[in-house]
């Protein structure tokens, strides 16, 4: 190839959310530039951070493309927006506080090629120190509450071959962009995007796995790749946004994708988890219930009357190893 030739188009896209990640998003970036085996492109997009952090990552060698918004989009919008504007025939979305093993996006990408009905694959994600397994994919309780699979088990407990889950987490996936875009044809979100904007942040991930398994896809967690993960550094900064979000949320992912009859039936199992939600965000909590439980037969009605209703799931996936 001479030196006029343009490069090379990249077998993955990585899309890193961000909204002022500090250090552990240069850590982030640095994993994704060394990735190995495997082209990637890397794009942020940046959710109103400040101006020192956009010129601390335009200033990289080399820089990533930055799509940057002067208001906080939301993880759901902001990485509608990079897999809207990127190409490759797979997307890699990574939290901006994860650093990734060198081979991570190729082992995944390995696996995505060899099983042509994959929706996407995630790794073996760790805490950020490395001696716990933080989640390694999806998996449902009695609560109606999605919950990392594995979530706390020493780091040496992990499987060491590939195995099916019921979801992935966006922490560190792998998705095939075909599987993303056939959602057009999938009733649930408007104009056929990837995730829902309007749930903003939380369960957005676990929205889009159910729907893509009520299509026919499925999920891979493929232990040979491995992340380490810091956890909420966004969310952590307003707990109780994040409790009111994943509430919420959840009901509409529960209406959306599950039978009337399996939510009534679990009721106040779900109704629990909410109160749990309430004792973890501290005094403020008890206004969580007074928020979320007056929209709930709104949401029921909606997602029951509204576009998506078909096809909808009549048990919480089973759990896995």
């Amino acid at each position: 190839m001479n030196a006029s030739s343009p490069p090379a188009p990249a077998d993955v896209d990585a899309v890193v959310v961000n909204r002022d990640g500090g250090d552990a998003l240069f850590r982030a970036l640095s994993s994704l530039r060394d990735q190995r085996d495997i082209g990637v492109s890397v794009v942020v997009v940046d959710n109103a951070s400040g101006e020192a952090e956009r010129a601390r990552i335009a200033a990289l060698d080399p820089a990533p493309r930055i799509i940057a918004f002067s208001r906080n989009l939301g993880f759901a919008g902001a990485a509608n927006e990079g897999i809207a504007r990127t190409g490759a025939p797979f997307v890699l979305l990574v939290n901006n506080d994860a650093v990734l093993s060198a081979d991570y996006a190729a082992r995944l990408a390995e696996a995505l090629r060899g099983e042509d009905r994959l929706a996407a694959a995630q790794g073996i994600i760790l805490s950020e120190d490395g001696t716990r397994i933080d989640s390694a994919g999806l998996e449902w309780n009695a609560r109606g509450e999605a919950v990392p699979v594995l979530s706390g088990r020493p780091a040496g407990e992990a499987p060491t071959a590939a195995f099916p889950v019921s979801g992935v987490s966006a922490t560190a996936t792998l998705y095939r962009r075909a599987a993303l875009e056939a959602l057009e044809a999938l009733p649930g979100v408007e104009g056929g995007a990837a995730f829902d904007d309007s749930f903003f942040a939380y369960y957005e991930d676990v929205d889009l796995s159910l729907r893509l398994a009520r299509a026919g896809w499925r999920f891979l967690c493929e232990p040979r790749a491995v992340a380490r993960h810091e956890g909420s550094r966004t969310g952590r900064r307003t707990p109780f946004r994040r409790a009111y979000w994943t509430a919420r949320n959840r009901w509409r992912t529960l209406f959306r994708n599950f039978e009337s009859a399996l939510v009534a039936r679990h009721l106040f199992p779900i109704l629990r988890a909410d109160l749990a939600h309430v004792r973890a965000v501290g005094w403020r909590g008890l206004a969580l219930p007074l928020l979320v439980w007056p929209r709930v037969p709104f949401l029921a009605l909606r997602e029951r009357t509204g576009r998506g209703s078909a096809g909808k799931l009549s048990h919480f996936p089973a759990a896995t190893p």
